[in-house]
C-alpha cells in the first residue's frame, strides 16, 4: 500500500513514527524474497513497476502472480 519500494524508506517513516508498520503486497508478488534480500542488503530497490498486470490471471481464476517473470 501507498508504493513503498525501499528498505530504506520503509525503516525512515517507521523510525520517524509516521506509520507503525510496513505493508507490502505486490512487491512480494514480484518478488517473493524481498526481505530476504532487504535483511542481506541486496539489491535495496523493488523491481515491480506497477503494471498491475498481476491481476489479469487472479481475474480468470488462474491465481496471482507476476506475468513479467515467467
Amino acid at each position: 500500500m501507498g508504493g513503498i519500494r525501499s528498505y530504506e524508506i520503509s525503516e525512515e517513516l517507521i523510525e520517524k513514527e509516521l506509520v507503525d508498520y510496513i505493508s507490502l503486497s505486490r512487491p512480494l508478488i514480484r518478488e517473493p524474497q524481498l526481505i530476504n534480500r532487504w535483511e542481506f542488503s541486496i539489491a535495496n530497490r523493488v523491481t515491480r513497476i506497477s503494471c498491475n498486470k498481476c491481476f489479469v490471471p487472479a481475474r480468470a481464476g488462474k491465481g496471482i502472480y507476476c506475468v513479467l517473470e515467467r
